[in-house]
């Protein structure tokens, strides 16, 4: 019989807050008595963003947005299960390699009529804005090539499928920038030992978190959409304002934890804190936008790195996105694009520490989504716009770790998507070793999985 480890403790190889520490480059120590923000400042940390000029959306990064009071008084979990289809996913064409699309924006059909014939209601669409935005005019947008999108909405009426709107690339911003050595939090050991992303990324030339222009290049996005799409209800669409926000350290934020590692002062909750604060601005800049257009429109915000959820959101009715992707050493084995994930064993469920006692399991996912237990008690809705298990991690194991975290996820009341419906992470055409495929009209099916979902989503 295997022990059990404490579900707060973090063992050497476990990643239970990840989502932040490893983006960060921090080392996970815990928060201290020190005077962080005494630290920061005389460290000018903070300077970058309190001298930032913002005449544009001054007054929308300062006031938040009120939503219609119908809305507030909407409290249940949106009971949205489904995929994220990536035809709009990057411009980037090394991601081709990865994931199977031919970002042409020409949204398939089928996998539209096979989600609702599975029982599947709901398709996220993680976008980058460089499709149809001119590459020397942020503020110019070209409307014949938003018209797939618009083919995609039309898409999921047909079938009766939401379909949510997500830029996963924004003026300014995305997750994966991250990546670049030049950009991101690599840690010496992987710059030393070139154990770095296999996905070149070329990365944004703005800061959506410290450049004014940009920030309104943002609002201007989604003022576009709302727009475009105002006469659209919101039982068939919304907008996912912004994929898993992270604001990039500021030089002085770097330099304030290679001291802090020095001489044992840790900053990393105090840099938290202004991080989320900044996330926090960007939500309620993109929030204004739509609402000044649409006031009934219903929005999703990410939490912070994709998980934190941001309590002071809660005024203005969205509902928070979180992802599930604990452990990434599990989910995220042998990714291409994030080699720090992967730790030095095969992946297991539950995840062992070296000692062979039990590291993380189910009551470890519980434990990791307290906060949204927390606002769930304050009205507040989330969903899970993205999970999975990437192709390289074990079939058996796959499902082991689904069940348990669709349990976890079921006792929220809360809806999921996958973040694949096709390629690797989701339910056709994975590649994964070890499952036993049907065919599907020329396309690799993962039933075992499928059924697994279709019983999870039938019991939350």
């Amino acid at each position: 019989m295997m022990k059990r480890h404490n579900p707060r403790t973090t063992p050497e190889t476990s990643v239970t807050d990840v989502e932040t520490k490893c983006c960060l480059g921090q080392s996970g120590q815990s928060a201290g008595g020190v005077n962080r923000r005494r630290v920061l400042k005389s460290l000018a940390a903070a300077t970058a963003l309190a001298a930032m000029n913002l005449p544009a959306v001054q007054v929308l990064a300062r006031s938040p947005a009120e939503p219609p009071k119908k809305q507030r008084e909407i409290v249940q979990n949106p009971r949205w299960y489904g995929f994220n289809l990536l035809e709009y996913f990057s411009t980037d064409p090394d991601w081709m390699n990865y994931f199977p699309y031919k970002n042409d924006g020409m949204f398939v059909e089928d996998d539209f009529r096979w989600i609702r014939d599975w029982g599947f209601n709901f398709v996220r669409l993680p976008m980058d804005y460089r499709f149809w935005t001119d590459p020397n005019d942020m503020m110019k947008i070209h409307e014949e090539k938003v018209e797939p999108i618009d083919r995609a909405i039309r898409l999921g009426e047909k079938y009766g499928i939401h379909v949510n709107i997500c830029l996963h690339r924004a003026p300014g911003y995305c997750v994966l920038d991250r990546q670049d050595p030049a950009i991101g939090a690599v840690s010496l050991h992987d710059l030393r030992t070139g154990n770095l992303s296999k996905v070149r990324i070329i990365v944004e030339k703005t800061n959506l978190f410290e450049d004014a222009e940009t920030l309104e290049a943002f609002a201007h996005q989604w003022t576009f959409f709302a727009q475009r799409y105002k006469d659209i209800p919101s039982e068939r669409l919304s907008f996912n304002l912004l994929n898993a926000p992270l604001p990039p350290m500021t030089h002085a934020e770097k330099v304030a934890m290679r001291q802090g590692d020095q001489t044992g002062i840790d900053v990393f909750s105090e840099i938290h804190s202004d991080q989320i604060a900044n996330c926090l601005r960007v939500a309620r800049v993109g929030i204004t936008a739509i609402r000044s257009v649409d006031g009934q429109r219903l929005i999703v915000s990410d939490g912070y790195g994709g998980g934190t959820p941001i309590p002071e959101l809660l005024e203005t009715g969205v509902i928070q996105g979180r992802f599930a992707y604990m452990p990434l050493q599990l989910t995220l084995y042998k990714a291409e694009w994030a080699p720090w994930a992967t730790g030095s064993r095969p992946p297991s469920w539950p995840v062992l520490a070296p000692n062979g006692h039990v590291a993380i399991d189910r009551s470890t996912i519980e434990y990791s989504f307290r906060d949204l237990r927390a606002l769930e008690k304050h009205g507040g809705r989330i969903h899970f716009g993205e999970m999975g298990c990437y192709k390289y991690t074990p079939h058996s194991i796959v499902l082991a770790w689904f069940k348990d975290t669709l349990d976890v996820i079921g006792k929220l009341h809360s809806g999921w998507a996958l973040r694949n419906l096709r390629g690797p992470f989701g339910i056709l055409d994975t590649e994964r070793k070890g499952t036993k495929f049907e065919d599907w009209y020329g396309h690799q099916l993962d039933r075992e999985l499928l059924t697994l979902l279709q019983k999870k989503m039938k019991q939350a």
